[in-house]
């Protein structure tokens, strides 16, 4: 008789705790994973302009490559490494070494865009804000920020296929 008592509390022990369980099992399916390598060319302010970013043991490193001037038609590009970048979490935070008395600082959030694969546009999408540092030939400092959200591109892009540069062989 006390078999089968501790059956039946079993059994019902099991039937009450199957929808914790169910609900846990559900929420590990539909949890954020962790985002791992976002390493790669995403999209900057003018189309032709990107950001490389390369992540290595925990180590960031990358560059911002941008029109000279604010004129897109000049093709004078000037790449700007980052001087210090830092990727914790899902946070991308870096600043450029200046140029010609400009620097970017960036800070944003890495999420998973709507693509399929990394060999679409826009599996990595990094939604922040972007400060752009300028000092003028008079020595003044001027600080300009806007909300920016940087779109990866297919992983096997090459920057002058964005540019419409022909390679050399």
């Amino acid at each position: 008789m006390m078999k089968k008592y501790f059956a039946s509390v079993a059994i019902c022990m099991l039937l009450l705790a199957a929808p914790f369980v169910a609900a846990a099992q559900s929420a590990e399916k539909t949890a954020p994973q962790a985002v791992n390598d976002i390493t790669g060319l995403y999209s900057f302010l003018h189309e032709g302009e990107f950001v490389q970013i390369e992540v290595n043991d925990g180590k960031v490193t990358g560059l911002v490559s941008h029109f000279k001037n604010e004129d897109p038609d000049k093709t004078e590009f000037v790449d700007q490494y980052f001087s210090e970048a830092r990727y914790e979490g899902t946070k991308l935070t870096f600043r450029t070494k200046p140029s010609d008395g400009l620097w970017y600082e960036f800070s944003g959030d890495v999420e998973r865009g709507s693509a399929r694969s990394t060999g679409d546009e826009g599996y990595w999408l990094v939604r922040g804000v972007l400060v752009e540092h300028r000092v003028g030939a008079d020595g003044k400092s001027t600080d300009k920020s806007h909300s920016l959200t940087l779109k990866s591109f297919p992983q096997d892009a090459d920057p002058n296929d964005l540019r419409g540069v022909d390679k050399k062989e």
